[in-house]
């Protein structure tokens, strides 16, 4: 057995890897591309607080490498932060009033999340099993889909402190901040 990797598992690996500093730069794309509107911003506004407030949800829910959660939103979707995450980078991008860091962003997004979500289900088939591969079976990866155990388990603030979810929340307070001061910058926001 070779233990020389092949393209696709170099490939993999560098995805991994550059999870952060993507995201830095989806970042700064939405920013350097931001003309902010006050409309534009209440609407952004609206979504990045449904894709943090997924976030918290699922926090409370994940009890990480302890259990195949399937209750909270992990019911409806098998990686709700990651669906979280993609909605406020769409919060940021519909703030900014900028189609092209939306595009920049949905594909940077599923080139290196993808990767990782599915390096987590192959390190959660080896830790919990058939479990797991049932709860792919009948549970979507992204896209929703209604299950009413959505209402079982239980929701833990102290999960979600334990996750650092706050840390999150407090940079996209910042990041709506600064969003309205560069639409002040650029004029695009009348206030």
């Amino acid at each position: 057995m070779s233990s020389e990797q092949t393209f696709g598992q170099r490939l993999h690996k560098t995805l991994l890897l550059a999870r952060i500093p993507a995201s830095v730069l989806m970042g700064a794309a939405i920013l350097l591309l931001a003309r902010p509107t006050l409309i534009s911003w209440m609407l952004g506004l609206a979504v990045v607080a449904i894709g943090e407030g997924l976030r918290i949800w699922a926090s409370g829910h994940i009890h990480k490498s302890a259990e195949v959660t399937t209750t909270g939103p992990y019911a409806m979707c098998r990686h709700p932060l990651y669906l979280g995450h993609f909605l406020v980078a769409t919060g940021f991008c519909i703030s900014g009033d900028s189609l092209i860091a939306f595009i920049i962003v949905s594909i940077s997004f599923f080139i290196i999340y993808m990767p990782t979500w599915k390096n987590e289900e192959q390190n959660l088939i080896q830790l919990f099993g058939d479990t797991y591969q049932e709860f792919m079976s009948v549970t979507p990866a992204m896209l929703p889909r209604w299950n009413s155990n959505v209402f079982n388990g239980s929701f833990s603030w102290a999960m979600v402190k334990q996750h650092r979810e706050w840390k999150h929340a407090a940079a996209l307070f910042g990041g709506m901040l600064l969003m309205v001061a560069i639409g002040i910058w650029h004029g695009s926001m009348a206030i």
